[in-house]
């Protein structure tokens, strides 16, 4: 069989007898088109393999391929695109694979002008209306991942593998919302809290996320200001199933404070998962074994509470 064939193969959807005919080729021939073949037959099969979950195939056949991409004439980019949405997808289905690790030793240098361009995408919905949405571009959302390993590691080390992409996001969009919080969540790492709560303050001049409230309130030691700060993030998530763990952290500072506040946000949670069809968590039953016996206030004199803490704590 010739290399033309096993492309041939390739085209009819064929993936896996072009991957079982190319491999016993390219192990004993290098040549350009024979690489270039091997290259993309298995790049075919890694994204098999985690369709059908055989994660650890998958991983070993990305470590292949970074073998083998670098005897690839890609002046197109498209070997090292297709690399970098592989990792992408490592990275979300894998539990070993990290993909702070893969950056690090893959290079931020080698990431081109197209990895950091954002692109639109067009959806339709049951009735037909066409829509069109900004996607993150490929190395925008590499650093998201990055920073979803960092919030389960929130250490020096991790902190400092990444800032070689932060750095160069920071260079490219120094104004960007996300790069400018994934700046103060490394600050705050590192110590530097003063920095991180400015970097808050200022994004909150401008954008009203509920998360960007609750980062800031987990750095403010000032249990009015924090307080506050949960409030705030209560009332600009707009979706009840989310607001929990804001409604969780405040129950916990209302707790010998006010308790019928207190006992108002744990309730909100438990009839919300409830709802949901979800037990409550340990927390939730510890809350409500200090609660016990307490009348959560009304629903209206809450949200006055949550208005005159705003007004109280300005940002």
């Amino acid at each position: 069989m010739t290399v033309k064939e096993v492309f041939d193969l390739r085209k009819e959807g064929k993936i896996e007898e072009a991957y079982a005919a190319i491999r016993p080729m390219y192990a004993v021939h290098q040549g350009k088109y024979t690489t270039l073949c091997m290259f993309w037959t298995a790049s075919d099969i890694l994204k098999k393999r985690i369709q059908e979950k055989r994660i650890g195939e998958a991983e070993k056949i990305f470590e292949a391929l970074l073998r083998v991409q670098p005897n690839i004439d890609d002046t197109d980019g498209k070997c090292h695109a297709a690399m970098l949405h592989a990792a992408l997808l490592l990275d979300e289905k894998s539990q070993t694979f990290q993909i702070l690790d893969f950056i690090e030793h893959y290079g931020v240098e080698k990431l081109r002008d197209t990895d950091w361009e954002s692109h639109t995408a067009t959806t339709t919905d049951e009735k037909g209306v066409s829509r069109s949405h900004l996607l993150p571009s490929t190395a925008q959302r590499m650093l998201t991942r990055c920073f979803h390993a960092i919030q389960e590691h929130p250490d020096a080390d991790h902190a400092l593998k990444v800032m070689p992409l932060l750095e160069e996001a920071l260079r490219r969009a120094p104004r960007h919302k996300n790069n400018q919080r994934y700046l103060a969540v490394v600050y705050n790492i590192m110590g530097e809290h003063e920095k991180s709560i400015a970097i808050y303050r200022r994004l909150l001049q401008r954008y009203h996320d509920s998360y960007l409230f609750a980062e800031l309130a987990e750095q403010t030691e000032d249990i009015g200001k924090k307080a506050s700060l949960y409030c705030r993030a209560i009332q600009n998530q707009r979706q009840e199933k989310f607001r929990g763990s804001y409604r969780i952290a405040l129950a916990r500072l209302l707790i010998g404070r006010d308790n019928t506040r207190a006992a108002y946000e744990v309730q909100k949670c438990v009839v919300t998962r409830t709802a949901l069809g979800f037990h409550n968590t340990r927390d939730i039953n510890v809350l409500l074994n200090k609660l016990k016996g307490i009348t959560p206030c009304s629903e209206r004199t809450q949200e006055d509470f949550y208005r005159k803490m705003a007004e109280k704590y300005p940002i």
